[in-house]
């Protein structure tokens, strides 16, 4: 496995910190400007991931479908309060060339109701493809669940 700078490794830090304060602190808004335009953002069960089948529990293809996925959320349906904590472990950076690199981190969705309730939502992995520059952005988030099992509640992006 090829080493990448202590530079680059912060990049993918902030980066994916930026990605969960955007969703646990209820700032969706922020969430599509952490993504390149175009972009691919997807959630697919580890079954279907490894049989290479199409069907996604979300998937989105630019910026512009991301912003849709927030404003739906938002103001279109209407769902039950809920946040969300992620919690990430794993770190694997891997360089693809000079500009974009390949990274692995297991995540773990606690969520939390209007009630109190809390329970592990999701568990799984991002595979990631990320493209470097004055600040790291998403070309590629692949969100693989453990579970194939899916709440019908996810609206939120994992």
């Amino acid at each position: 496995m090829a080493i990448v700078s202590e530079a680059v490794h912060h990049q993918i830090e902030a980066l994916n910190t930026r990605y969960i304060r955007a969703i646990d602190d209820d700032k969706l808004e922020d969430w599509p400007a952490l993504f390149t335009d175009p972009c691919f953002y997807r959630i697919v069960s580890r079954e279907n991931f490894a049989r290479n089948l199409p069907l996604s529990v979300m998937e989105c293809a630019s910026r512009g479908m991301l912003i849709d996925r927030v404003t739906g959320y938002r103001r279109v349906n209407v769902y039950e309060p809920q946040r969300y904590t992620h919690l990430l472990s794993g770190l694997v950076i891997e360089p693809i060339d000079a500009s974009h690199v390949r990274c692995t981190q297991n995540y773990a969705v606690v969520r939390t109701m209007v009630t109190g309730e809390m329970t592990v939502f999701a568990a799984g992995v991002y595979l990631d493809r990320v493209r470097l520059g004055d600040e790291a952005l998403f070309e590629e988030r692949i969100v693989v669940q453990e579970s194939r099992r899916v709440d019908t509640l996810l609206v939120i992006p994992l």
